[in-house]
């Protein structure tokens, strides 16, 4: 037997986490079991990751981002928010990387997405190769970087513009990271935050895009996701 029938993928088991919180949370609803409030559902989230954790019931590539809740459960309470951002992932994934689904990310749609950048004023570079402690000028508050040599490197395959993604690719952010994450859901790419500021070029994020969205850590979701219809 292949092993790669048995292998567990990130983007596959975090939305089984999320789907089958949500789906325990409304089943306790509608049962009359649990107070229909945010409250009640943030705390009901609380004790069911702990559950989870306690009971092993997901695979160890999501045991982080349970552990994680769980302290953010027990030091901010209500403030961690679970139900809404639970929601809030599951549109993402259901949206850009479904489970049995694989949506391939193409150079032409990366190289749209840079240039949809442009046009809302953000300085776009793509012509540089990327080296430790870069420092980069960039013209206006709102940059994003990708090095040339990764741009080359990371898209095989086909004419340059049909190229797939086949490696992660690293973007360097500074300025409006919220229009950043939003723009890049709305060329169909998900983004993975690995920080705010500290990276190899100054003052700017990192953020990585993993081939067909399959990320091995969760992706960031849209502002506009907080906006009720």
């Amino acid at each position: 037997m292949s092993n790669e029938t048995n292998t567990v993928h990130y983007y596959q088991e975090i939305q089984k986490v999320i789907n089958e919180a949500l789906t325990d949370l409304q089943e306790s609803k509608d049962s009359g079991r649990l107070p229909k409030n945010p409250v009640s559902a943030n705390h009901f989230l609380i004790r069911w990751v702990t559950t989870a954790i306690k009971s092993q019931r997901f695979s160890r590539c999501v045991v982080k981002d349970l552990q994680t809740w769980q302290k953010e459960g027990r030091t901010k309470g209500t403030g961690t928010e679970l139900p809404v951002r639970f929601e809030h992932y599951s549109r993402l994934y259901q949206a850009l990387a479904p489970i049995d689904t694989v949506t391939p990310i193409t150079k032409s749609v990366v190289m749209g997405w840079c240039e949809s950048l442009e046009e809302k004023e953000w300085c776009v570079t793509t012509d540089f190769e990327i080296l430790e402690k870069a420092s980069l000028f960039s013209d206006g508050d709102h940059s994003l970087i990708i090095c040339a040599t990764q741009l080359a490197s990371c898209f095989e395959g086909g004419y340059a513009e049909n190229q797939l993604l086949v490696k992660p690719l690293t973007c360097y952010v500074r300025g409006n990271h919220h229009e950043f994450v939003e723009s890049a859901f709305e060329h169909g790419l998900i983004v993975h935050k690995r920080s705010d500021y500290k990276s190899k070029v100054k003052y700017h994020g990192e953020y990585l895009i993993y081939p067909n969205n399959h990320g091995i850590q969760l992706g960031e979701t849209p502002f506009s996701f907080n906006v009720k219809k």
